[in-house]
């Protein structure tokens, strides 16, 4: 894929400076210096670097244009760039078909005309499946799940019975949605498993990292509300409650019944007990665990969670009193 400097300009509503007969067969990083890419620059102390890259073209700050270079004009250059980005996009899975002829699909789902199902998935019985959405080769749907439009499944994910994915939902490779909540209670000295009879429920424009898992509730709903982003290898235990847009980094527990509000953000390796809850705009830095609510938005770190700024000062004074020692 080839795209004129003028081309990308006009599709992106973009003011430009340079060659407009420009070609760019990709975007890069700064540092990784390809000939015939874009680039962005956010920053003035990038455009030295910039200047004397290989890179023929840069989006920029409309004050941050880099001389002897094509320059790209926008308030927000990495922004830019991602939605640029989008252009280059290669193809994922090619196949002739729209239902690979090895997809094992109930006579009572519903499939659409543009659902796209590759090589050896399943889709159970009564299941919905919305337009335009990609379910990749390996992948699981079971019974009465309800899929949106424009979703992405990729490889080897399952999506147990009676969960819902809204619109724009994009699974990673292995994410496993609706497993059972890990919940036994002790009689007569055996464990005996109490039946997870929820669902989960994500709502639209939520992304979830690969092999990360989301169980079912105990009763009703485990849910992640729209717009949400989830790493690797994260933990979602049953009948927690995630608002929207939060941010959630590889390696994070969140224990069962916790509830995030909207706009928080777990570092890697975040820990929370079960049955607290956590309010809008907090962000807990990483290897935090947080044992109690936190009911104020702010910055907080260490185990148990303390203000991030309260914790810093904490851990100065432990290591001047240890260097007197």
């Amino acid at each position: 894929m080839v795209y004129s400097l003028a081309q990308i300009a006009h599709e992106f509503s973009l003011d430009y400076d340079g060659d407009g007969a420009l070609s760019i067969i990709g975007v890069c990083g700064l540092s990784d210096d390809r000939k015939d890419h874009l680039a962005y620059v956010s920053e003035r102390k990038m455009v030295l670097a910039a200047k004397t890259s290989n890179i023929p073209a840069f989006v920029t700050l409309p004050d941050c244009q880099v001389a002897g270079k094509a320059n790209l004009f926008h308030a927000n250059p990495e922004y830019a760039l991602a939605k640029i980005g989008r252009l280059f996009t290669r193809s994922q899975l090619t196949q002739s078909d729209n239902i690979h002829p090895s997809a094992v699909v109930d006579t009572t789902a519903d499939i659409t005309s543009s659902t796209v199902l590759g090589a050896n998935v399943v889709v159970g019985a009564n299941s919905i499946i919305g337009e335009r959405s990609v379910v990749m080769p390996g992948c699981v749907i079971l019974d009465r799940v309800e899929i949106g439009c424009d979703c992405m499944i990729y490889p080897n994910c399952v999506v147990r019975e009676d969960c819902t994915l809204g619109d724009r939902v994009v699974l990673q490779p292995g994410v496993v949605v609706g497993g059972d909540g890990f919940g036994y209670i002790k009689h007569h000295n055996e464990h005996v498993k109490i039946p997870q009879l929820g669902n989960v429920i994500i709502e639209s424009d939520v992304e979830v990292g690969a092999n990360t898992t989301i169980d079912r509730a105990r009763f009703s709903h485990t849910r992640i509300r729209r717009g949400t982003k989830i790493d690797n290898c994260v933990m979602v235990a049953h009948n927690v409650q995630i608002g929207q847009r939060c941010i959630i980094v590889a390696q994070s527990g969140i224990s069962g019944s916790t509830t995030l509000g909207d706009d928080v953000t777990l570092a890697g390796q975040v820990g929370l007990v079960g049955h607290i809850n956590i309010a809008n705009n907090v962000t807990l830095l990483g290897q935090s665990m947080a044992t109690k609510d936190i009911r104020e938005p702010g910055v907080w770190a260490g185990s148990p969670a303390r203000p991030a700024k309260l914790w810093k000062r904490a851990f100065a004074r432990l290591y001047a009193g240890l260097a007197r020692e």
